[in-house]
This record gives structure tokens, sequence and C-alpha cells, in this order.
């Protein structure tokens, strides 16, 4: 039983039809539900025929331009674009009379063909002269299709070969080659002789004198052609058989005119002399007013104007190989430094004055010497901006002009210096324990401040040195006292090692020490010789007056006990040369003085003075330890420098031992330690 249609007007009735016109409602849709059920079930109508399309109107054209194309099918379009007619239209199968009327005229009928002209016949071909080779028939047949193939393709338009297009009667026009006739060639000259073919085994080569090239004699002279022009040539001589065995005999007799040259001296060429004049072995001795002596020949030499080669090579700067720079001797750089001095130089040019100074010396070594010898004698330091607490930075070139600087001055002045003759040098930055160092007496150790400055050079070897220019050219006492102006030649001859004890660098690559060893900020600030612990107090001089290392003297503490129950009862006092080359006449300043130490004696109550002993390197004396003082004194060091007001070097201890307390000496401190 079908299901009845909901009443418009119940509420099942309206949700339908709201959902039918939500869904598909148009605007001329139907508000009821049984009207939309009619709409939706009504067969839609077919559209509309679209309206034809008019046909294109006919072009017109001229009869250079394209073809027409209708807008037919393609299959109707004719082939190869030709123009559109009544049979190949397929829209519009009416021609057009305007496209019809207007299409390109007839082509012109083709002319009759006229027969073509007969070419001029060629020029007889005259026989060459000149030409020494003939052609084989082979060749000539090559030539002869070389010719009808060039000919064929110079040829006009109608062929001269196709029979077709030839006139009758006039035959087949082809370029072709003369007949050939051997009588009318040139005559060829045999280039080799024929030879019995029967003769297979060659001969060997034999010397032979040289003659021109002939013709060999059994070879039979050609018959000539029969030719007017080649009947005058002569026939060519004959030649040797080279395969003959018969020889010349080659003729050793020279020329009468062309002298032997065998045995004879290069000397005698040119001179008709046979024998050259036999050389004296010795030059005789002629003396004036002798029966030998020549008044007409030449002076004798006068040897004393002769320059003295001693004195040549005294008066030039030494230059020495030796590699220790402890014990090398550095006179010529020394020697050489001292003779530019800053006031009489011609110009401040810093090039000027490093090639002056470095170009006698070829090693590196030398050149930093003499550099370093020059600020001593030449740059003082400014003690009254030291002091007065306004040092300001100068230039190299204010510093070579004004003559005073501090320690930074005095490094840039000696990179400059350096860098303008091509020596690798840099200034290092670091704390020096110099003038403004405090001991530590036990207090906080301040932190690291840079205050000082000094060199790194490269010298011989590419070693990296590190100098003191500034301390090695004086030393600074006070404030309100004068600069003191000496030469301190340890400040640069110490090795890296030695150097770093004084000095501590801000970077710290710049020790260049070969062990690798690098103490801290703190062992260094409270370690070296100022420091309680370290070692014992070296006066200056010592290593340039005596030639002592300055860190070989034991005791190596400063401070020694008195009463010391673990210690040895004897005490050895000892030390020795700045190296084992070190000889004091040949690289100090002559012979050595003699040493003794100063004592308290026994508790302190009596002076005595112990002479030292020495085998030339080192140096040494034993004291029992009870007899050095008491508590409170100090053992002192000291070189007898004077005796009877005479200079004391060269005496020995015995001679030194004979004249104490009968002659009046005068001594000079070496090193002192404190007895506690």
């Amino acid at each position: 039983m079908a299901e009845s249609e909901p009443p418009l007007g119940s509420v099942k009735g309206r949700i339908a039809a709201m959902n039918l016109d939500h869904i598909a409602r148009t605007p001329a849709s139907p508000s009821s539900y049984g009207q939309a059920i009619a709409t939706k079930q009504a067969p839609a109508k077919p559209p509309p025929q679209l309206p034809r399309r008019p046909a294109v109107a006919p072009r017109t054209q001229t009869i250079n331009n394209p073809p027409i194309r209708t807008n037919g099918i393609s299959s109707a379009v004719p082939i190869g674009n030709q123009p559109t007619t009544s049979s190949n239209q397929g829209v519009n199968p009416t021609p057009s009379k305007t496209v019809e009327n207007r299409l390109p005229p007839p082509l012109p009928a083709r002319p009759a063909r006229t027969p073509h002209r007969q070419p001029p016949p060629l020029p007889a071909r005259t026989p060459s002269e000149q030409s020494t080779t003939r052609r084989s028939s082979v060749e000539s047949t090559s030539s002869t299709i070389s010719a009808r193939s060039f000919g064929s393709a110079l040829s006009s338009r109608t062929s001269m070969s196709n029979p077709s297009h030839t006139p009758a009667g006039e035959g087949n026009y082809r370029v072709k080659a003369p007949p050939y006739d051997p009588e009318t060639l040139p005559f060829k000259v045999p280039t080799k002789p024929t030879t019995d073919q029967s003769s297979s085994s060659r001969v060997p080569l034999k010397q032979t004198v040289s003659s021109p090239s002939m013709v060999s004699k059994k070879l039979s002279t050609p018959s000539l052609r029969s030719s007017t022009t080649l009947s005058s040539i002569p026939p060519l001589p004959c030649r040797t058989d080279s395969t003959s065995t018969e020889q010349k005999p080659v003729s050793t007799t020279r020329s009468p005119s062309i002298p032997s040259l065998k045995g004879r001296s290069p000397l005698t060429l040119g001179f008709n002399n046979p024998v050259p004049a036999p050389v004296p072995q010795s030059r005789p001795i002629l003396v004036p007013g002798s029966q030998e002596f020549d008044s007409d020949g030449p002076p004798p030499i006068p040897l004393s104007s002769r320059p003295n080669l001693a004195a040549l090579n005294a008066s030039k700067p030494k230059i020495s190989t030796n590699s220790c720079l402890k014990c090398r001797d550095f006179s010529g750089p020394d020697n050489h430094a001292a003779r530019y001095p800053r006031e009489s130089i011609p110009t401040h040019d810093i090039a000027w004055l490093a090639n002056e100074l470095t170009s006698p010396f070829p090693s590196q070594t030398d050149k930093a010497r003499v550099l370093f010898t020059w600020l001593h004698h030449n740059i003082a330091y400014n003690t009254r901006d030291f002091f007065a607490g306004c040092v300001k930075k100068m230039t190299p070139a204010e510093t070579m002009a004004s003559g005073l600087a501090v320690c930074e001055g005095y490094a840039s002045l000696f990179t400059a210096l350096a860098s303008k003759v091509g020596m690798e040098s840099m200034v290092v930055s670091g704390y020096g324990k110099g003038y403004s160092h405090k001991r530590n007496n036990g207090s906080t150790i301040p932190p690291f401040k840079s205050n000082h400055a000094w060199n790194a050079v490269r010298i011989d070897n590419g070693e990296w040195k590190l100098i003191d220019a500034c301390w090695g050219a004086g030393a600074v006492n006070g404030p309100n006292v004068p600069y003191h102006k000496r030469f301190a030649p340890e400040c640069f001859t110490m090795n890296n090692i030695e150097f770093g004890i004084k000095h501590f660098p801000t970077d710290r690559a710049h020790f260049f020490r070969n062990d690798n060893q690098i103490s801290t900020w703190e062992e260094f600030y409270s370690g070296g010789p100022d420091a309680d612990a370290g070692l014992p107090t070296v006066y200056s001089g010592c290593q340039s007056e005596h030639g002592f290392a300055e860190q070989s003297f034991q005791p190596s503490s400063k401070r020694i006990r008195v009463h010391d129950q673990s210690g040895p009862s004897v005490v050895r006092f000892q030390w020795e040369n700045i190296c084992k080359h070190w000889k004091n006449e040949k690289h100090g300043k002559g012979k050595p003085y003699v040493f003794i130490i100063k004592v308290g004696g026994l508790d302190g109550r009596k002076t005595e003075y112990h002479p030292v002993g020495t085998d030339g390197y080192f140096w040494w004396v034993d004291i029992p330890r009870a007899e050095l003082g008491c508590p409170g004194q100090t053992v002192s060091l000291y070189s007898v420098q004077k005796i009877d007001g005479k200079d004391a070097r060269g005496f020995s201890v015995e001679e030194y031992l004979q004249k104490k307390g009968r002659y009046g000496m005068s001594f000079g401190g070496v090193a002192a330690w404190e007895l506690i």
C-alpha cells in the first residue's frame, strides 16, 4: 500500500517542503510539496540550437598572395595549398567569380631548343722541352679520364654526352687528350744505373778518394730519340764504378808549401822558426851597479811602496765563526759600532745607519751585536722623565735624534734598525726584575703587570735570541742620580734560560726556551736572584770583568746557616767560567786577578782572608763552617785589583801571600752571602 502524501498543513509536510526549497529552489520553483515533486519528475527540455556560422566573404587577392582556405573540413582542403576552385571546395560549392577571375596567368610556352653550337677546337699541344720525366701508359690513361671528367663538369645544361640531345650529323664532341706518341717525348736521363740482376750479393763499402758524381763506365749510352732539340746535348762524363774493388792509392805526401804541424809548438806558427826559444827556469836578480845589470832595461820594482797586508787586515772588522756566544770574539762589531757616534753621523736616516753598521758583517749574530753595542754608545736612559712620571711614547726616529729613551725606546729602535737590513726582530713586553722590582718579603704576590720591554732577534742557524739593549747600555741608580753608562755584554750573550730568570714576557710563547720548562708568574716572582731563597748577591761586572757565570756560584742559597747539624762541617765556595772555552787572556781583559774570601773567623772575632784556587775553569775554596763568623755577618768574595799601586792582573797566589800585609792593596767586590 502506497504511503499517502502528507497534508500540506502538517509539520512533516512543512519540513519536506523546506528541504526541497533549500536544496533545489529556482526562481520559478513551486512552493508546495506536490509541485516540487512534479517539477522534479518532469524531463528537461533540450537547449536551443546555435545559429549557423555565417559564410566567410571571399577575399580579394593578388597573384603573389597565398591561396585562401575555406571554413570547411580538413579533407576538403586541396593538396599543396592550391587555390580553391569549384571542384575542391567543401563548404561552399559555388565558385566565386572574384577569385576565379583573379587567378595568376599561365606561364609562357617553352621555346624550342636550338642546336648546341660546336665548341672551338683546342690548340695543338706543343711538346715540353724542359721536362725531364715522362708519364707511363697508366698515367696517360688517368690524365685522359681526368680531362674527360673536368670537361663534363664544365659543360652547359645540355650535356654533349647525351645522344638524345645531340643534333644529327655532329657526332660526339668530347674533349680528349692528344694521341700518345713516344717519339715526341723528351729524353730522360737515367738517374740510377741498371745492374746485373744475377749478382745478388752486395760488395762492402771501401774507403775511396772523394770525387764528383759521375756516370759509371759500364753503363751504355742510351740511344737518343729522334729529336732535333736533343741531338746537341753532349754526353755526360763517366763515373767510377762504386762496386769495383780497384782503388786509387791515396797520396800521403803534403804540399811543400804547407809544413807539417806534428810535434810543433803553437808558438812557432807564423814565425818561421822551427824550434821555440827556451824559457829560463828562474829569472836572475839584477843588482844595480853589477855587470849583469842593463841600464837600458826597466827599473826595478820598489818594494818599499808595497802596502802592508797585515796592517790592512788589522784595520778590517774581525769576523768570528765561533758558535758559543759567551766566548765569541765580538771585538770587530764592538769597534765598528764605536766609529759612528750619533752626534757625528751626516744623517739621522735609520736605513742609512743600519746599512753602514751591518754591511761589513755577513753573520746575523754579528749584525745584531753591532746594533746592540751602538745603542750602548749613543742612547742614554731618560731618568728625568722616568722619575717624574711623564714618560711619553717616542718613535725610533725621535729616539735616534734625541739620544734619550726608556726601555721601550731602546727595543723599538733596535727592531727598526734590524728590519731595515732584512733581519727578523720583534719587541717583547713583560715584567723585568729591574730598578722598580720589589722583593717578596712574605707578602701576597701582586698580579702580573708589564713594566719592561726587550727584543727577540733571529741570529745564525735560525735561532731566536733574547737580548736586553736597555740593561746592556747602563744602570739606573735612583732619582736625582746621574745615569751610569756601562756596557753589560751579558745581556746579549746569556742564553734564553738565564735570560728568563729576570724577564717574564706577556706572551708565554716568547720565552724561547729549548727545554720548554716555563715557570708560572708566582714561581717567577717569588724566586730569582733577588729573593730570599734565590742565588747569592752577585755584583755587576762579574762576567765582563772576570768571565764568571752568574748562576754558577755555590752555595746556591743566599743565606748560610752557621750552626747546621744536618749540613757538612766544611762549606765549599765554588763557581766557574761562563763557558768551557773561556780564556781571560784571549776573551777577557787580560790575565785573571787573585780572588779571596773574607770571613769573620771563629765566633766572628777575627777576620780572615782565604785565597781561592783555580784550574783555569773552576774556582773553589773550602772553609770550616765554624770559622765563617757569627749570624748577621757577611761572607764576601773579592778580587785583588791593585798591589802597591800596580795592576794585580796576572799575580799568582804565592806572590799575593808574600806581599800580604807588607804592601797596600785594593779590592773589588764580586759576590756575597749572609750568615744566619
